[in-house]
């Protein structure tokens, strides 16, 4: 189930049942980047948790869930760059250096959601987002960061409805 249907699950059991609905979103975002030696040896590993924007277009995206019959399309990718300076109103990364495939999760009765990405070879990666197109598409959220080098970078993304 991608993360629209929650959306609209969590409106229809809110009106169904008569209670007034109020909604927040926040995201946070896991950065646990690896390094290993020459022989492929675990090294270092880099852990850190930070906060991200929900941009417009991803309200937007939220938004057009609840009431378009035609629904936008899934949240399907994140990518790495090397800007900085991103924001709310921003529609994409600065400086995009790699967009990998997202693996989206969710249990039924959370109010969280999940988009999880790895990239490997990573060079100096400063910002992430998560997109609904392989190339293109609307960013749902955006963070910046100290740069990370590492040789692999693996993405948490909690999205958390409130």
């Amino acid at each position: 189930m991608k993360l629209f249907d929650d959306f609209k699950r969590i409106f229809k059991v809110s009106a169904r049942l008569g209670t007034p609905i109020k909604i927040g979103v926040k995201g946070t975002v896991q950065l646990i980047g690896r390094n290993y030696n020459k022989d492929g040896v675990l090294e270092q590993v880099f852990n850190k948790t930070l906060s991200n924007a929900i941009t417009d277009d991803g309200f937007d995206l939220i938004c057009d869930t609840l009431g378009l019959t035609s629904q936008p399309s899934d949240i399907t990718h994140m990518a790495i760059g090397s800007g900085t300076g991103q924001g709310t109103g921003d529609t994409t990364l600065s400086s995009e250096d790699d967009r990998q495939t997202a693996t989206y999760a969710h249990t039924g009765g959370q109010k969280t959601c999940t988009f999880t990405a790895t990239f490997t070879s990573v060079s100096a990666a400063t910002e992430y987002g998560c997109f609904n197109d392989a190339s293109a598409g609307d960013m749902l959220n955006v963070a910046d960061f100290a740069a990370i080098t590492v040789d692999s970078l693996e993405i948490v993304c909690t999205i958390t409805l409130s």
